[in-house]
């Protein structure tokens, strides 16, 4: 399986299909057009139902995680991102690496990649 034929405004793929897993390009708070949340509650939101939709889109789901890697641009925002995080991931949860660095636009204060099997 591969990623839809639609052109990204990055030389990237949304996911990647491989051997029994997919790869999940980091996602962002962005839908479509709609203006970026300004809450870090509603991004972190936002991203893991983009996550939760590529996964989708590649035939897994968000029970099928087995890796989720996580970029917050303030580490003060981590009590607020496992309370979020916890509404989308139920025990046994995914192996985690959560690191504060600054995602390329500064409006957005998360972003998530993800591997799961298929």
């Amino acid at each position: 399986m591969t990623a839809p034929s639609k052109p990204a405004p990055f030389p990237l793929s949304r996911f990647r299909a491989h051997h029994g897993t997919v790869w999940i390009s980091g996602q962002v708070p962005v839908r479509g057009n709609d203006a970026v949340p300004e809450s870090f509650e509603a991004q972190a939101r936002l991203t893991l139902e983009n996550v939760r939709a590529a996964l989708e889109a590649a035939g897994s789901s968000m029970d099928r995680v087995l890796k989720v890697n996580c970029f917050l641009r303030r580490e003060a925002d981590m009590a607020a991102f496992n309370g979020v995080y916890r509404d989308f991931f139920r025990e046994p949860f995914p192996a985690r690496t959560t690191l504060v660095a600054a995602p390329p636009n500064p409006k957005f204060l998360i972003e998530i990649e993800a591997v799961a099997a298929l």
